[in-house]
C-alpha cells in the first residue's frame, strides 16, 4: 500500500537531482566590436553556468572565475576577457583586455 507512493516519490527525487546537477548550456551568438570602429564581425561562444562557469569562444572552453552574482547580473573573468550575463534579457558582453567588445544574446 505504501510501497507505490515511496517508488514514486524515489523516482521522482532522482530526476530533480539529475537536473539541478547539470549545468546550463548557453548558446550565445551577436557582434565583437573593433576598437579601430571597423564594420563588427560576427562572433558565437557557449556559455555553460556551471558550476564551474565556463566559455568556449571558439578555442575549446576556457574556465572563468565568478566576480559577482546576484538576481540581475553574472560578473566573471577569464585571462583574455571580462564577461557580464544579464539574468533578465539574456544578454552577454565580452570586454577584451585588447579593447574589443562582444555583444551577444544567449538562448538556452
Amino acid at each position: 500500500m505504501f510501497r507505490t507512493p515511496l517508488i514514486i516519490l524515489s523516482a521522482l527525487a532522482s530526476m530533480i537531482a539529475s537536473a539541478v546537477a547539470q549545468p546550463a548550456s548557453l548558446t550565445c551568438s551577436g557582434s565583437l566590436f573593433d576598437p579601430t570602429g571597423s564594420a563588427p564581425s560576427s562572433k558565437s561562444v557557449t556559455l555553460a553556468l556551471g558550476p564551474p562557469i565556463s566559455i568556449d569562444t571558439g578555442n575549446g572552453p576556457q574556465r572563468a572565475t565568478v566576480v559577482s552574482n546576484n538576481r540581475i547580473q553574472l560578473r566573471f573573468k577569464t585571462k583574455d576577457f571580462t564577461g557580464e550575463y544579464f539574468h533578465y534579457t539574456s544578454d552577454l558582453f565580452l570586454i577584451y583586455r585588447s579593447g574589443h567588445l562582444a555583444r551577444l544574446t544567449c538562448q538556452r
